[in-house]
């Protein structure tokens, strides 16, 4: 199974296409006037910069909820690490802090739930349209199952925060051996490293708020991101290359602190979890649709684009599979596999 997975990912690049969502719940589309909805404030707390689609996201979902309570529920956002980095904005979710909503990694939720762990594989999805159908017919219910009793809250939608693929200065990128040495940051994702050390890069584990400046100051050569964050950012400042990689499709989870959402009503339950979905759909407009776009932006901004051959990344993927096999069970390695392989 996983040959025949990383073999199609080999003929299949990632790039992006437009897509539609997946069949969302009936919209609520009006609020019963007479219904009892408590007032109250909720705060949405995420780590994007406000130019990011998952800035338009949140204000959006912040703007439903109030909209279908006819204002009794108002959401507060918090963008850009107003309230902390993503482990600590979790953590404050989880505990009942001050985060009531937050947006956050699987590679950060893997830390509650192991398992997670295998939705950090390289490679694992064909395209956007395969990823949204995996998320909605796998994903979601495969991670509710567990999540209130491991860390006391629920994922209500999953935001895209797209393919990622690899910046450089001065390195261009047109097949796997070209990142062999290469000093590169990569985020504290298990699936991530596994995947750069298999291409013999020197992979470097820095922290997200020192990436531009570590870039800027030649501490690393290299860093990997989907290309909205690398110009929402303006990494384009300090890279002069972008290749098309697809080595990783990112997701982030909007969750909710569990208690929070076992007091609502059933009615406020429906008005959030629709705004949650809508929000999550903005993200696959935003980001998928416009990843065309946004590539285009960079080239005009001095970027110069490259399309590696995928197949010779994907031939050293092997290591890489294993080790999320260990870290996530390789039971639920394969059953992930399986949703993946039964959803193209």
């Amino acid at each position: 199974m996983l040959m025949g997975a990383l073999a199609s990912c080999g003929e299949k690049p990632a790039a992006a296409t437009p897509t539609g969502s997946a069949p969302a719940p009936a919209p609520v589309t009006s609020v019963d006037p007479n219904a009892d909805f408590e007032e109250m404030t909720l705060s949405l707390a995420h780590t994007a910069a406000t130019a990011h689609a998952h800035n338009v996201a949140a204000t959006l979902f912040a703007d439903r909820v109030s909209e279908l309570t006819g204002g009794k529920v108002t959401v507060t956002v918090y963008p850009n690490q107003e309230l902390g980095d993503q482990p600590a904005i979790l953590e404050s979710c989880s505990l009942g802090g001050d985060a009531d909503i937050v947006v956050v990694s699987q590679s950060n939720i893997a830390t509650y739930m192991p398992k997670l762990n295998a939705l950090s594989a390289p490679f694992l999805f064909d395209d956007y349209d395969h990823a949204h159908r995996v998320i909605d017919n796998y994903v979601m219910d495969w991670i509710n199952a567990d999540m209130p009793a491991a860390m006391n809250t629920y994922a209500l939608s999953m935001f895209d925060y797209g393919f990622r693929h690899v910046t450089t200065k001065g390195i261009e990128i047109n097949t796997a051996d070209d990142l062999a040495g290469v000093k590169i940051r990569v985020p504290g994702s298990a699936g991530l490293l596994a995947a750069f050390d298999a291409l013999g890069s020197n992979t470097q584990t820095i922290a997200y708020s020192e990436l531009y400046q570590s870039l800027k100051q030649g501490v690393v050569d290299a860093e990997e991101n989907p290309v909205a964050t690398v110009l929402a950012d303006s990494f384009f400042e300090c890279q002069d290359q972008l290749a098309i990689t697809g080595h990783f499709f990112d997701m982030q989870a909007l969750l909710i602190n569990n208690d929070t959402w076992s007091g609502m009503s059933p009615e406020l339950q429906a008005v959030i979890q629709q705004a949650a979905i809508e929000a999550q759909d903005k993200t696959r407009e935003l980001i998928s649709g416009g990843e065309a776009d946004t590539i285009a932006e960079l080239e005009s901004k001095g970027m110069n684009v490259t399309y590696p051959d995928k197949a010779s990344f994907v031939a050293k993927m092997e290591p890489a599979y294993a080790e999320m096999g260990k870290l996530a069970g390789q039971a639920e390695m394969d059953a992930l596999l399986k949703a993946v392989e039964d959803n193209r």
